[in-house]
């Protein structure tokens, strides 16, 4: 199995404090501190074809024994590929975090729409307060947010990024640092599958090695 790349809680750390936009910075604490991916922070847009600037459908065919994703357009129903087609400036596919979302008080971040349609509740950051809440919903594209992570990570940490590695530092801070159970860090990052859960107690091996040491009374 493949090893997922985090960002360690000092890196976050590093990152957040040399940000001074305070949308980026907020995008950044939901991202590390609430597992939350891009497009459920700033959105994610339904696609349009280019060709009748109208909806998209999907269906999944069998090309050589494998199912594979193919878009048309549902006016002339030509087969598209992304060079054809444009993110609606109207209709979200997931909508962007708002402020009616946070309940400060019980420390739930409520997302109605996420990734696959689905609901889930995570946590608040700690450090999420009221004054984050007027910044929202924050309106800069995926994209440009993509872009503007990579230039702080390039600078600060002197390594490219991208701002997924975010969720996944989340997942295994909470699974191998907080130690919470798997089951519980499953419902915050909203999988549908335990075992994909359990992929952030493989992720930092080299901590897992430490602690078995600690246990049996290793010492240093």
């Amino acid at each position: 199995m493949k090893r997922i790349e985090f960002i360690s809680f000092e890196e976050f750390q590093k990152i957040f404090r040399a940000e001074k936009d305070r949308k980026m910075k907020l995008a950044l604490l939901l991202g590390y501190g609430a597992g939350m991916r891009i497009s459920e922070i700033v959105g994610l847009r339904e696609w349009e074809s280019r060709c009748c600037n109208t909806d998209v459908f999907q269906k999944r065919i069998k090309l050589d024994g494998v199912t594979v994703k193919r878009f048309y357009c549902s006016k002339c129903q030509e087969q598209l590929d992304t060079t054809k087609m444009i993110r609606s400036k109207t209709k979200w596919k997931i909508p962007p975090l708002t402020a009616d979302k946070i309940d400060l008080e019980s420390h739930q971040i409520r997302l109605d729409i996420a990734k696959g349609g689905k609901w889930r509740v995570t946590v608040t950051p700690p450090n999420l307060n009221a004054s984050h809440l007027p910044l929202l919903p924050i309106k800069i594209e995926r994209r440009t947010l993509q872009n503007r992570f990579d230039r702080l990570t390039m600078r600060v940490l002197n390594k490219k990024m991208s701002f997924h590695i975010l969720r996944h530092g989340f997942g295994n801070y909470q699974a191998n640092v907080l130690k919470l159970p798997l089951p519980i860090v499953q419902q915050m990052m909203g999988h549908t599958r335990l075992d994909t859960t359990g992929i952030y107690t493989r992720v930092n091996p080299e901590y897992a090695i430490g602690e078995a040491w600690r246990a049996m009374n290793g010492k240093a």
